[in-house]
């Protein structure tokens, strides 16, 4: 990693054509918009990019392009659900050229030992050999990250989507999972924040990103209320609606979500 991990960070879509593949190159004009707006991190794989409708080969493929055609950082997030699938995908992290990478705890079962995430944590940070980050999302995984596993696990920093500021003390770096939610952790503290709506209105998050780190605060408190309320129209809607916006801005995207989305 050459610099710093701070900041935006976009958390991709997946494009998908009419064979229900993946669509290579509305993906990478995706990308090409992304950076063009002035995003300069993204997350591949991630919840956003529908990891979990994915096979191991499609995530692998798609970190490949985005390493190829994305000139800023790129963080992979592990998206396998058996340990030694996830080890498969920290060492493709390493093999090219992650800035990081990115792991949920279990997310089957839920409400593992503690002890037991412990572990499964400390096996994929041993095969990393870029920063390795760990992405709390309770809502979804069952397995909250709580500050003892934040303690027991060498770590980068903590992706946080589920609003735990209080994890904030026990994690070199904190990422706000939360697009609503973004100012009040940043002046607290936190390393950067990581925004699903992005996709869609990049120029909006890109600003927002160059007043905090100017320190123009009563301006960048000001935008914090214009981007909650851009982000809360897609509250009820999700990944469809994500894609359904962004084409209306690329041509062409395209909308179609693998089941059980609709």
């Amino acid at each position: 990693m050459n610099k710093e991990i701070k900041g935006l960070v976009v958390p991709v879509l997946t494009p998908f054509s009419e064979d229900w593949k993946i669509d290579e190159a509305s993906f990478i004009r995706h990308l090409e918009f992304l950076s063009g707006h002035g995003v300069q991190r993204i997350m591949v794989n991630g919840t956003t990019a529908e990891f979990f409708s994915l096979l191991p080969e499609e995530r692998k493929h798609l970190f490949k392009t985005a390493r190829r055609y994305f000139k800023g950082q790129v963080i992979l997030h592990a998206g396998g659900l058996a340990l030694e699938q996830k080890k498969l995908e920290v060492q493709w992290a390493n093999d090219f050229g992650a800035d990081a990478v990115a792991v949920l705890p279990p997310v089957y079962p839920a409400e593992c030992p503690e002890g037991g995430v412990i572990r499964y944590f400390q096996a994929l940070e041993a095969v990393a050999e870029v920063p390795f980050m760990l992405y709390n999302f309770p809502k979804h995984s069952g397995n909250p990250i709580t500050a003892k596993i934040l303690q027991e696990v060498p770590h980068y920093g903590l992706k946080d989507s589920g609003g735990q500021l209080e994890l904030m003390e026990h994690t070199p770096r904190y990422f706000a999972g939360s697009s609503s939610t973004i100012f009040e952790p940043v002046q607290q503290g936190a390393a950067g924040f990581v925004a699903g709506t992005a996709n869609v209105r990049p120029e909006l998050y890109a600003a927002f990103e160059m007043l905090l780190v100017d320190a123009k605060i009563e301006e960048a408190a000001v935008m914090q209320q214009e981007v909650k309320a851009y982000s809360a129209r897609f509250s009820g809607g999700g990944i469809p609606m994500l894609k359904e916006s962004l084409a209306r801005k690329l041509d062409g995207y395209p909308t179609r979500v693998r089941v059980p989305l609709m």
